[in-house]
């Protein structure tokens, strides 16, 4: 089955750290689940199969190549290396795992690795953020942005992450910062 990338392996070599002669058939897998993650869930479905289908036929202009080129390709490297980074050191054969060594260098230690990727990924939010700032002030560019349906991912504008959640709840009852303090009580 053939997928469309909204980017090419020598841009997700040259936009990242990942050394010239690691194999794409490593990389593809985590540039295919980075573009699931990261870019249908910004787009939403209609707008990221417009976009495939512009690639496919090779009609991509305006505002259209503008996103992918500046945006999506800005985006799309950093979260595909987050998500192939712990793979690069092990491969996995025949039911077995089996970590790869270095002759030349020294391999992190977890602590190292988890920091490394935590900069990976703050720099790919960066670029997200600034592709959902992008569509959201050139709607009327991406009229398909907005018309998702059914099973459909509807685009998400919420980007970063800081593992708490203190939004007010939408059920119409608030939550205050007596509430959430006493909740262990």
């Amino acid at each position: 089955m053939a997928y469309v990338l909204f980017i090419s392996e020598t841009k997700l070599k040259e936009s990242t750290a990942v050394n010239l002669n690691v194999s794409v058939d490593i990389l593809l897998p985590f540039v295919r689940e980075a573009q699931k993650l990261y870019v249908e869930t910004a787009l939403g479905t209609d707008l990221t199969q417009h976009l495939k289908n512009h690639i496919i036929a090779g009609t991509l202009t305006g505002a259209d190549k503008t996103l992918v080129d500046d945006y999506i390709g800005d985006m799309l490297p950093g979260y595909s290396l987050y998500h192939a980074l712990p793979y690069l050191r092990f491969k996995v054969e025949n039911g077995n795992v089996y970590s790869k060594t270095s002759e030349t260098g020294t391999a992190l230690s977890t602590e190292e690795a988890q920091h490394l990727r935590e900069e990976i990924l703050n720099t790919a939010s960066y670029y997200r953020e600034r592709m959902i700032d992008y569509i959201r002030n050139n709607t009327a560019s991406f009229p398909s942005y907005s018309t998702n349906s059914g099973a459909d991912v509807n685009p998400s504008i919420d980007n970063y992450y800081a593992g708490m959640n203190l939004e007010k709840p939408r059920q119409g009852t608030e939550l205050t910062l007596r509430n959430f303090l006493n909740a262990g009580d």
